[in-house]
């Protein structure tokens, strides 16, 4: 077993023993424990499908399939949301006028363009192929062997957030009464991330922010391992990092924490590759 995938199997389980342990429903519980039943069974059958495919297949399924498992986790996580609290809620949006106000930044008054605005929603909609791609970066500069490392720093960064956001329960900003939010020129790509988020998303925060913290995770890691195609990613990340805030995805203090547990795995696991 790969070290991210060890990492994934403990995470789904430790999240299937917290959901028998709290007080949720039986059916939340039982999708907690299917999400994780599944996903696992996916991975073992990626770990043992060299005995009965060309050997030269599984490591590829091995590669991507992380990609196609991230959001099992969230989906879990999810389960254990089931009201928001207006105290944390307040919390967050009282930080974020001090933040703004540290900055020197009005957002009612800040002036965004429509160019800008698609821009960022643009930005924004990247966070879904954005850790995709840098496992195709790293197939693409013949890198492909640190796909371990990859998902390992990837891996730590999101599910830091997933832990932490059963105990910070808060909608996203976009949709408090009250919070003083950036005016967005409306475009069809910001309506393609509402659709998205109505479809898919568990309908509260992740907090620190999941997205940011693994965006951040994934250019820090192709910075270092391929430096020019490294510096697009931390573009990339940081344009997301944007996006969330004046999008109202997120809180400030959201994404500032993302940043750091970024930051703080990259180097926390320099030492692997």
């Amino acid at each position: 077993m790969r070290v991210a995938e060890w990492i994934e199997v403990a995470f789904f389980s430790v999240l299937v023993l917290a959901a028998w342990r709290s007080p949720l429903a039986r059916r939340r519980r039982f999708r907690v424990t299917a999400f994780a039943t599944l996903a696992i069974a996916a991975i073992l059958a990626a770990r043992f499908m060299s005995y009965f495919v060309s050997p030269h297949f599984s490591p590829v399924v091995r590669d991507w399939l992380p990609a196609a498992l991230l959001l099992v986790p969230y989906w879990q996580v999810g389960e254990f949301f089931t009201i928001p609290k207006p105290s944390v809620q307040a919390r967050l949006a009282a930080f974020d006028v001090s933040f703004f106000k540290a900055v020197h930044i009005q957002p009612a008054k800040a002036s965004i363009g429509p160019l800008r605005a698609l821009y960022l929603e643009l930005a924004y909609l990247m966070v879904y192929p954005l850790i995709p791609l840098g496992i195709a970066t790293l197939y693409i500069a013949g890198m492909r062997h640190n796909s371990d490392y990859y998902w390992v720093v990837v891996l730590l960064a999101t599910y830091t957030c997933f832990a932490v956001t059963p105990f910070v329960p808060a909608l996203p900003p976009r949709v408090l009464t009250g919070y003083d939010r950036f005016e967005i020129p409306p475009n069809s790509v910001r309506a393609l991330n509402r659709w998205v988020l109505r479809r898919a998303s568990i309908q509260a925060i992740t907090f620190p922010s999941a997205h940011v913290a693994a965006s951040t995770a994934a250019a820090l890691v192709l910075l270092r391992l391929e430096p020019p195609l490294g510096l697009i990613f931390i573009w990339g990340a940081l344009s997301i990092a944007v996006a969330t805030i004046v999008g109202g995805y997120h809180y400030a203090a959201d994404v500032l924490l993302a940043l750091l547990v970024a930051v703080l795995v990259f180097v926390g696991t320099f030492w692997l590759r």
